[in-house]
């Protein structure tokens, strides 16, 4: 009975702890910060550069850019509003309170927050994106929201897998994903937004909520792994 008692009380514990989330796990100092990591790329299949510049804007929002990737205008990022409060820019992007988002480039670069599995496994994947910014400025406003492209990718060595295509069209506008995918160690989830089919990088950002938990099988070995490890070690 002991034992059995043991074994829930450490699937417990895996499970909560083995929950990956893009938004909570951000980091405002550390990239790659984890399993997570975020960066651009100029295709959906070239090379991931990693963002080496953290900082803020509108005083409240943290972020991650390139700034040595500037030669063709406003760079790719990723953002974060860290605080407890809807942050409103102006009227035109609106972060609510814990909110990841993203943006791609102006010469339609994406912009990847990028999940690199720490473990082989079975894993829930589950992201919405939405559109964030209204567009509204100028006199009259020229721009209608975010229009982007998203996209979430399995990448397993050489091998490169789309697991989601879609668009985001306008404020509000969501793009949504649910699947169950078998993963081995060092496997790469990414999450991708491109600038839309208008091929225009104004007024799209885009937030990304996104997590990736263990299958109950899964947490299962997991557990099992640690019991054996601490019983090892005695």
């Amino acid at each position: 009975m002991l034992c059995a008692i043991c074994l829930v009380s450490n699937l417990c514990s895996t499970a909560s702890a083995t929950t990956f989330d893009v938004a909570a796990d951000f980091s405002a100092t550390n990239n790659p910060n984890g399993v997570w990591s975020y960066g651009w790329s100029s295709t959906l299949t070239s090379d991931f550069n990693l963002y080496p510049d953290p900082g803020k804007f509108y005083d409240d929002i943290d972020f991650w850019v390139d700034f040595g990737h500037t030669a063709d205008g406003s760079p790719p990022n990723v953002a974060h509003n860290g605080t407890g409060i809807t942050i409103d820019t102006h009227n035109t992007i609106i972060w609510q309170p814990g909110q990841f988002s993203l943006h791609p480039g102006n010469s339609g670069e994406y912009s990847h927050a990028r999940w690199t599995a720490p473990y082989a496994g079975t894993f829930n994947i589950a992201s919405t994106f939405t559109g964030i910014d209204k567009g509204t400025y100028g006199n009259p406003p020229g721009y209608w929201g975010t229009t982007t492209d998203v996209h979430v990718l399995h990448k397993s060595g050489d091998n490169s897998i789309s697991l989601f295509d879609g668009d985001v069209n306008g404020f509000g506008d969501t793009s949504s994903f649910l699947k169950t995918v078998s993963v081995d160690m060092g496997d790469i989830i990414d999450f991708a937004v491109g600038y839309g089919s208008n091929q225009n990088y104004t007024c799209d950002t885009t937030a990304l909520s996104a997590t990736i938990v263990p299958e109950p099988a899964t947490i299962v070995l997991l557990a099992l792994g640690g019991i054996i490890l601490r019983k090892s070690h005695k």
